[in-house]
This record gives structure tokens, sequence and C-alpha cells, in this order.
């Protein structure tokens, strides 16, 4: 049964602005369509939400900041950064610090992102189902093996809710 939903941050919750790398606290940012009623259903359900995100510099107070300007950060139960962490995502160890602050097993978890690279594998090694965020084409990447392969792929953060209801228990 899912217990908690971790989701990236750029361009999973937040869009990226440019080219530049995510650093937050100050910058102005704007959320992902869907963002706050995707997180207000999670909620409703009863399921913990977190944020498993990599920075150059920002801590998760920043990231804080951040989404309390875009009214998201009520929604959030936890925040991993790889400052936070001393890892960046795939590496297990950072799932595994997200894990045990939800209190929840891997199999217990989904997360959702959009980089096959970082968030696809990452989550994947660990056991957690994974969802591909594919709403825009900043990422191109190409699936090349099963440690790559999502359990699902949206376009739309609508669909997530549909997508977890087809989840079966573990």
């Amino acid at each position: 049964m899912i217990k908690a939903v971790f989701f990236d941050l750029g361009d999973t919750l937040i869009v990226e602005q440019g080219d530049r790398h995510l650093d937050f606290g100050e910058a102005p940012f704007d959320a992902v369509p869907q963002a706050e009623e995707t997180l207000i259903a999670l909620k409703r359900k009863g399921l913990k939400v977190g944020i498993i995100t990599n920075t150059d510099t920002s801590r998760e107070k920043d990231v804080r900041k951040t989404l309390q300007q875009l009214s998201l950060e009520s929604y959030i139960d936890f925040i991993v950064t790889s400052v936070d962490a001393g890892c960046e995502k795939p590496d297990g160890r950072i799932f595994s610090i997200a894990l045990r602050i939800a209190g929840v097993k891997a199999t217990e978890a989904v997360m959702v992102g959009d980089r096959v690279a970082k968030d696809i594998v990452g989550g994947n090694r660990i056991g957690m189902k994974t969802i591909l965020f594919k709403w825009n084409q900043r990422y191109p990447e190409t699936v090349t093996g099963q440690e790559e392969q999502p359990t699902y792929t949206i376009r739309h953060l609508r669909e997530l809710q549909n997508v977890l209801d087809q989840i079966e228990p573990v």
C-alpha cells in the first residue's frame, strides 16, 4: 500500500527558469500546472508528501521559503536536499534518508520526477515505484535499460491520482 509520495522539485513541482540551476529562497519561481491541486488531493488521501531534490547550495529552509512564496509549503511534510544529505540523486542514501524521515518502506513509496538518470534510476534502485513526469522536453532522456524504466509516465500532474489508484497494494 502506498503511504508516501516523494517529488523532485525542479520541473516537477516548480518550473525551472531557463538554464540556471535551481537555488532557492530569493528568486521568484512559478509552480508547475496543477501542483497545488495535486498536493491537496494527496494530503486528503492521508499520504505523506515529501521532496527529494538536488541543489547546488540550497538547504531545506531555502526550499521551504520558495514553497511558501508559491503557497505550496503547507502540503509538504519534509524536504531532503542534496546539500543537507551530503549526496545527490541517484545515490540511494538520499532516498534512504527520505524514507526514514517519512517512516515508510521503499515499497510503500512512489518517486515522481522529470529526470530518468536521477529520479527514476534512484527510485528504482532502492525499490520504489517510479513515475516519470514529462510535461516538457527540457531533459530529453531515453530509457535504455530496466533500471531506467519508470513504473508509469505522466504528462500532467492531474494524471497522478489515476496512476496512484492503479498501483496495487504491495
